[in-house]
């Protein structure tokens, strides 16, 4: 008899194993796919990264743009600066003598056909060496390189030959206009062109308007000029008290200098 129970109960264990067997193996086949990504989430993962990347190359792109044209900007703005304190300091120097070409006497200021020049003190001499206290200067724009030149004569008598010290004074220029004010706005100066007329050589405008176009932006200056009558009156009281010698027949002086008085 215990022959007989021990092996019903032998033959119900392995019943009972074989039954958590069966219902053990469903389960674990259900949980394999569960292991892993499938083709289609690995797909999706790439295109996002994908899409992120191409953005975030576009923003930095764009940063570097950005950059590039405020440092074009900065570098125009700086230029433009530059050109408007050297005319600035031109404008305050300018004085009324004639200048002569070797053929004729040529005004205090020029202007005829946009052709802009004028005779300017301020020259310093520390080594003493007899340099003109006087230059001529001339403003000329080159329309087919977009830039304006500052041609200076080193004194106001010019002989036919002496070529003058050239130097760029603005880039990327495509319009320039210059205008004396007197105080209505003038092309051509002086009004009275009598080469004989000493006078009225010797005379300067009210101040000078220069309008420019850079790099597609308009500007406008406005300077104004030395007064001539007091300049003269100032040359008048410099010679009753010996300070510096009249002017030569030709008005241009060469040989003396003037310091400007304050203004």
């Amino acid at each position: 008899m215990t022959y007989n129970s021990e092996h019903r109960f032998s033959t119900c264990v392995r019943a009972k194993c074989s039954f958590l067997a069966k219902r053990s193996r469903p389960a674990l086949i259900g949980s394999s796919p569960q292991s892993g990504f499938t083709l289609v989430e690995l797909l999706v993962a790439i295109a996002i990264f994908a899409v992120l990347s191409m953005l975030g190359w576009k923003v930095f792109d764009y940063l570097l743009k950005v950059k590039d044209r405020n440092a074009e900007h900065e570098m125009h703005l700086f230029a433009l600066q530059d050109a408007y304190q050297q005319v600035l300091r031109d404008s305050l120097q300018i004085i009324p003598l004639t200048a002569n070409d070797g053929r004729q006497l040529q005004a205090a200021i020029v202007l005829n056909n946009q052709y802009f020049a004028f005779s300017k003190a301020g020259v310093s001499d520390p080594l003493k060496q007899g340099l003109s206290p006087y230059e001529r200067i001339e403003y000329r724009y080159d329309s087919t390189q977009k830039k304006v030149y500052r041609l200076k004569y080193s004194n106001l008598n010019i002989p036919n030959r002496v070529q003058p010290i050239s130097s760029t004074l603005l880039e990327n220029v495509d319009q320039f206009k210059v205008m004396v004010l007197n105080p209505q706005e003038l092309t051509q100066w002086p009004e009275n062109s009598d080469p004989n007329n000493i006078a009225e050589l010797k005379k300067l405008p009210l101040g000078l308007k220069i309008q420019l176009t850079v790099a597609g932006t308009d500007y406008e200056w406005i300077f104004s000029l030395l007064n001539t009558q007091v300049y003269s009156q100032y040359l008048g009281n410099s010679n009753t008290n010996g300070g510096i010698n009249p002017p030569n027949k030709d008005g241009s002086n060469s040989s003396n200098h003037t310091e400007l008085p304050s203004q």
